[in-house]
């Protein structure tokens, strides 16, 4: 009869221990937001470029953040090469926001890129093209 008690525990844990990482499936294996990142990482290389060997480019991508000196701050100690532009952009940007645009041609670019999906206030990052 114990053997049983302990089994259904340890089936019991198991079970609930599982569905708890389900909850997070949006955290990728560098602890992204995935769901907020609209560029496939998978596709950069190792210097942050993407497409065949014949032609690898730089991809730069954008978000929005609130418009104060702590947040813009705290973008730049996760990616200095990043800058403010005037718009909306894609990613349609609010009156209260500012549109930030950075490059992916740097050897971090997935660890940047996973690291701001982390934060609260970035509802998601696009690629930029520009027309």
């Amino acid at each position: 009869m114990k053997t049983n008690a302990v089994f259904l525990f340890l089936l019991f844990f198991v079970f609930f221990s599982c569905t708890s990482t389900k909850t997070n499936n949006n955290l990728g294996k560098e602890n992204c937001n995935l769901n907020k990142i609209k560029i496939k990482l998978s596709e950069f290389d190792e210097n942050g470029l993407i497409g065949d060997e014949d032609g690898k480019v730089a991809l730069e991508y954008e978000f929005c953040v609130p418009n104060n000196n702590e947040v813009l701050n705290e973008i730049k100690e996760i990616d200095s090469g990043i800058k403010p532009v005037k718009g909306k952009g894609r990613t349609k940007c609010s009156e209260n926001s500012i549109l930030l645009i950075g490059n992916s041609h740097q050897k971090d670019i997935k660890k940047i890129l996973c690291k701001l999906s982390q934060l609260e206030y970035i509802t998601e990052i696009n690629p930029v093209y520009w027309e």
